[in-house]
């Protein structure tokens, strides 16, 4: 009854998955990082939900495995895309979201790294929406495939499987997007340390998307 929870969770921690939401969440103030992963899961989860279902009551003819094939392989780019654009900030070509500056507190002088603007925030929020949303299409044959080979007929079962295989997808995108969040509040606290964790985001990222597209 709850193998579509654990699925979902599996289906959260696939590689690509994993490097989207933690290399997304490292450019979020620390204190809103949950929030990337909570839009990622949603908007996946509203994104499988539309598609399954076109593809289960209409027949998965209707997109082809060819199309599900490039969904898929459109994603692993962004992937290393999002390597590169991750490594840019690494290397100081591009201004990160998070900022660390010096306060002086007598003869002590430290640093506290925030974020600058509330619309930025929201930015973050969007871009990881529209990104949980794409990266949905690609799950969406996976998703097909289990519901046949478990089972589950009918629009009732079919609706709660999709829930709870939602519910899993968006509680752990959640909590990889907070550990993301916490790492950065405790590692990154100079600009040269978020420049650190930027680089091996960035690293990941490129080596997972790279290696999802050229693997047979």
């Amino acid at each position: 009854m709850l193998l579509p929870l654990y699925l979902g969770i599996l289906h959260a921690v696939e590689p690509d998955h994993v490097a989207v939401v933690t290399g997304v969440s490292l450019g979020e103030s620390r204190r809103g990082a949950w929030k990337i992963g909570l839009a990622f899961g949603l908007s996946h989860m509203i994104a499988v939900a539309i598609i399954a279902a076109v593809a289960v009551f209409l027949g998965q003819a209707v997109f082809g495995d060819r199309a599900f094939v490039w969904l898929d392989k459109g994603a692993w780019a962004f992937v290393a895309l999002l390597g590169l654009w991750n490594l840019s900030a690494a290397f100081g070509w591009r201004r990160t979201t998070v900022h660390a500056h010096a306060h002086q507190h007598g003869v002590l002088e430290h640093e506290h790294p925030h974020a600058h603007g509330q619309p930025q925030s929201h930015s973050f929020h969007h871009a990881a929406a529209w990104l949980g949303a794409f990266f949905g299409l690609g799950g969406v044959r996976g998703f097909t495939t289990l519901m046949r080979e478990v089972g589950v007929h009918g629009a009732w079962p079919f609706v709660g499987a999709l829930l709870l295989f939602g519910l899993g997808i968006t509680g752990m995108f959640t909590l990889l997007s907070s550990v993301s969040g916490w790492l950065a509040k405790r590692i990154g606290t100079t600009e040269r340390l978020r420049r650190t964790l930027y680089g091996i985001s960035g690293a990941g990222n490129l080596a997972v998307g790279v290696w999802l597209l050229l693997r047979p």
